[in-house]
């Protein structure tokens, strides 16, 4: 016999459930400089820096060197992967060793 599906999925339902897992990024701060965040993968996320309006270089791209952003609705005990896709720079002490700082 043929199987009748079940009724469609709750729209807000799936819509909070979605929401309960993405995280919520926030760059609206005195020296923010996220421009847009976009999730790629489960817990990965490439994120695109916005340039200094300060630098020269800020009108062809930018020299990003650095970021300022936060990050909320994150779960505990789940490691999340941030793909900083624009910081550029020749050299970078991340290429030392260095970490970046949570807090």
């Amino acid at each position: 016999g043929a199987s009748v599906p079940g009724p469609p999925p709750n729209v807000e339902e799936v819509t909070d459930e979605i929401n309960a897992k993405t995280l919520l990024f926030e760059s609206r701060m005195e020296g923010g400089n996220l421009g847009r965040a976009v999730q790629v993968h489960v817990h990965e996320y490439d994120l695109y820096l916005m340039p200094d309006i300060n630098s020269r270089a800020a009108h062809s791209g930018g020299n990003t060197q650095w970021y300022y952003f936060g990050v909320t609705n994150m779960e505990a005990d789940v490691e999340y992967k941030f793909n900083i896709m624009n910081l550029l720079k020749p050299d970078s002490l991340y290429n030392s060793g260095m970490r970046p700082a949570l807090f």
